[in-house]
């Protein structure tokens, strides 16, 4: 198995991962440097202006505006980031997916931020939504621990 170049992790990962310590979804965001822990996993997260907006959306809904502010400052602080600029162009490309209806529209622009941010592999709760479409790896967290975090003896 190739190590992992880029990792996209999706709202629900960052959102769980954040507000339980002991879930799979925590375990990821650890592995990857987040809380300060060391690094076991050398690969780079993946962000999007779309998710951070989902991000901030979801957890200040959740927790409130301070909560929101400090998940997203804590990505940047502790995560190893390929920022994927807004200025990319995949007007297009959004445009056919949702003409044909293969992804749910609001899962469009979160598809290709793991598509044009290269990953290697995508981590999420709601992956066969875009397993069906991409051409990367497509993993639920348990999955991704399994497979990336869990010595095979």
């Amino acid at each position: 198995m190739e190590p992992l170049r880029r990792i996209f992790l999706d709202t629900n990962i960052f959102i769980i991962g954040d507000a339980d310590k002991q879930s799979p979804e925590s375990m990821i965001l650890e592995s990857l440097g987040y809380r300060n822990k060391p690094t076991v996993l050398d690969a780079e997260v993946i962000l999007s202006e779309e998710l951070i907006d989902q991000i901030r959306r979801v957890s200040k809904y959740l927790y409130g505006k301070d909560q929101a502010g400090a998940i997203i400052s804590n990505i940047w602080q502790w995560l190893n980031i390929h920022y994927l600029p807004s200025t990319t162009d995949w007007h297009q490309e959004k445009l056919n997916l949702i003409n044909s209806k293969l992804i749910p529209s609001e899962d469009i622009e979160i598809y290709l931020s793991a598509k044009y941010g290269e990953a290697d592999c995508f981590v999420s709760g709601n992956r066969k939504l875009i397993q069906a479409i991409a051409d990367f790896e497509c993993l639920d967290s348990k999955s991704f621990i399994k497979q990336y975090l869990t010595k095979n003896e």
